[in-house]
């Protein structure tokens, strides 16, 4: 007999097999390692090493490989927008409330 998602998936959260918590949070992981291979590739784009980047920040190569790597949460908006612009680019900070957005910086 054919079993539908929904039944699926409720007996699996019941039974703990299924963590709600758990799946947001790898979701969100995973879009914050995305995002972050982004700028690496933007990087290698311009021709950049992580030294590179690192000497024209400031900083060492091991902060910008975090970067790299996603972790951006521990990043000062000043650092990103640094990395940012010495590709080239610039950063645009965006607050979503709902279906409105409103561009901050």
């Amino acid at each position: 007999m054919a079993r539908f998602w929904k039944d699926v998936r409720a007996e699996a959260l019941a039974t703990g097999r299924l963590d709600e918590g758990r799946i947001a949070e790898h979701s969100r992981q995973l879009r914050a390692e995305l995002r972050a291979q982004r700028l690496a590739d933007m990087r290698e784009i311009s021709g950049l090493n992580q030294t590179d980047v690192a000497n024209r920040l400031g900083v060492s190569q091991s902060r910008i490989s975090r970067i790299e790597r996603g972790d951006m949460d521990h990043s000062e908006i000043a650092t990103i927008r640094a990395y940012v612009g010495a590709l080239g680019g610039e950063v645009e900070i965006v607050a979503k409330f709902g279906d409105e957005r409103i561009t901050i910086g």
